[in-house]
């Protein structure tokens, strides 16, 4: 990706935001030129609860793709000049717009077919599982439905529960059993991100969440940083 600007603080922080805005686009556009049904692309703010966010946006021919791009979070710490630089090229924009680049291509040629039982298509989430989603109605029968089924390749040995908390994309649910066990189904995230633990005293920053830093184990704060796409 021949756009310099998107991994160097130096040349990226002096931007304004219209500038970086129209830098991301255009190096969104050329990473995605060839793919099926691209007409142009464009960069717009996050949700009303992250505003300052960045999210990609890719016109296509039959409507509009979305995927958020860039977090404020890391776009504060990418600008930071206090944090050591090696640490702050980790989270240029450019690395995430690779990543969008990815979710995005994905999304773009996905396969369906229409047959008597109704439409099915077929997609991969992520690696080592394929989700199938099938629209169907049965007038013979009385009955339509809208199904969804993830077949994980290589699950291993794995508690049901985060099974199933993997892949849930609801609200937040107490869910109890004839016997009484009961257990919290979490809420879906809709953030396609990562989280970063920040030290306020050495200013190191590690992905994930920890309770204190890892390098001098001072006080910490723990952000989202950028996401992975959710399934």
């Amino acid at each position: 990706m021949d756009f310099p600007e998107l991994f160097e603080p130096d040349l990226w922080c002096p931007l304004g935001n219209h500038e970086r805005r129209d830098l991301l686009a255009s190096a969104l556009l050329h990473a995605l030129r060839g793919e099926p049904g691209v007409q142009d692309t464009r960069i717009e703010a996050g949700t009303v609860e992250r505003p300052y966010d960045y999210t990609a946006v890719v016109e296509t021919d039959v409507g509009n793709l979305k995927t958020p791009l860039w977090s404020d979070a890391r776009a504060q710490i990418f600008c930071d000049p206090s944090i050591h630089a090696a640490n702050r090229r980790q989270l240029a924009p450019g690395l995430d717009l690779q990543r969008a680049v990815e979710r995005l291509r994905s999304r773009l040629n996905v396969r369906f077919t229409l047959e008597t039982r109704g439409l099915t298509l077929t997609l991969q989430p992520e690696a080592g599982v394929e989700r199938t989603w099938t629209a169907e109605r049965a007038r013979f029968r009385d009955r339509t439905a809208v199904t969804r089924e993830d077949v994980i390749a290589k699950a291993g040995d794995v508690d049901l529960r985060d099974l199933l908390a993997h892949f849930y994309n609801g609200p937040s649910l107490r869910v109890e059993a004839e016997d009484g066990t009961a257990f919290l189904l979490p809420a879906a995230s809709e953030e396609e991100g990562r989280l970063v633990t920040l030290c306020l005293a050495c200013h190191k920053w590690t992905e994930g969440a920890l309770r204190e830093c890892a390098s001098c184990g001072g006080p910490v704060e723990t952000v989202l940083a950028a996401r992975p796409a959710r399934r």
